[in-house]
């Protein structure tokens, strides 16, 4: 089961970003096309650096980069979980660290905006891509982070979790049919739905920080993050194991939170009714077989 990078060839990331580039210039716009590695902290500054020496000046962050890979936590190799979490997470990290240190240097200003592309993966993990799933949960605590830290630079930090046509999606199975664009009508999953939110966060329309925005089509989502919704006070005393047990006894075993998928906004019970009873059945020595993973192996 052997699992495998989408979107992530050298080659065809470079043919699309040339067409980028080709495109904005023929709208009378300025652009280069960068191949530095993101998730190698000195490259990551080289591209801050190049962009500040085309431009003269460094305004707005996009952290877009992202690869994926489909295997289990008990199939994932060492390698393809650390390029997914270096790339993903760590590029979004460099880059980020770059952009606010040339800022810190300058002093306060107006207008900078940093948009860092989480995932429905991440703000609602599910089975079949672990490396994935923690490293866009991973995007979304930094955001969150970076923005508090950067509000003093006049730096809104915000990121999107979208449900777009992409070379990722395209290797997703579960998805199926709906990838697929309708010969005419409404696309609900043009990637230009979420270029219309990242163009609005990084624009003086908006004044909001450290938020997670959810769009799909013509859905828009706005996410509160793990919310503690659970507690128990233990009136001054140490918890010890039999306590918390009887505290926990009528806790509720599932995460009830919404979840957006494809044309889907619904409450899902994570751990999921099968996961719980498979893990029942297995600590009392039965076989059980879980149904197939939503993120199936390539």
């Amino acid at each position: 089961h052997g699992g495998r990078f989408s979107g992530a060839a050298p080659d065809a990331g470079e043919e699309a970003a040339a067409r980028g580039v080709e495109e904005i210039i023929a709208r009378q716009g300025r652009a280069i096309a960068d191949t530095h590695d993101i998730s190698d902290w000195d490259q990551a500054r080289a591209l801050v650096d190049a962009a500040v020496g085309t431009f003269g000046r460094l305004d707005i962050v996009v952290n877009n980069a992202g690869i994926v890979q489909f295997r289990t936590i008990a199939e994932e190799a060492a390698e393809s979980w650390a390029r997914t979490l270096a790339v993903n997470l760590g590029g979004t990290a460099a880059l980020t660290h770059w952009a606010a240190a040339h800022w810190r240097a300058r002093g306060p200003d107006g207008g900078r905006s940093i948009i860092n592309t989480s995932s429905p993966a991440g703000t609602n993990p599910l089975s079949g891509c672990a490396a994935y799933c923690a490293s866009k949960a991973g995007v979304a605590a930094l955001t969150i982070s970076s923005a508090a830290e950067l509000a003093d630079l006049g730096v809104r930090v915000n990121a999107i979790a979208p449900i777009a046509r992409t070379r990722l999606i395209d290797d997703v199975p579960a998805f199926g049919d709906h990838v697929i664009a309708p010969v005419s009508g409404f696309d609900k999953l043009s990637p230009d739905h979420a270029a219309q939110l990242v163009t609005y966060l990084a624009s003086p329309l908006c004044r909001v920080t450290g938020r997670v925005f959810g769009i799909d089509g013509d859905d828009l989502y706005l996410f509160n993050g793990f919310s503690a919704e659970g507690h128990w006070n233990n009136g001054g005393k140490e918890w010890i194991p039999e306590t918390l047990a009887e505290a926990l006894s009528g806790a509720d075993l599932q995460d009830r939170a919404l979840i957006i998928a494809p044309s889907t906004y619904v409450r899902i019970p994570q751990p999921g009714d099968d996961v719980l009873a498979a893990l029942a059945a297995a600590e009392r020595g039965e076989p059980v077989r879980l149904a197939p993973l939503l993120y199936k192996q390539q």
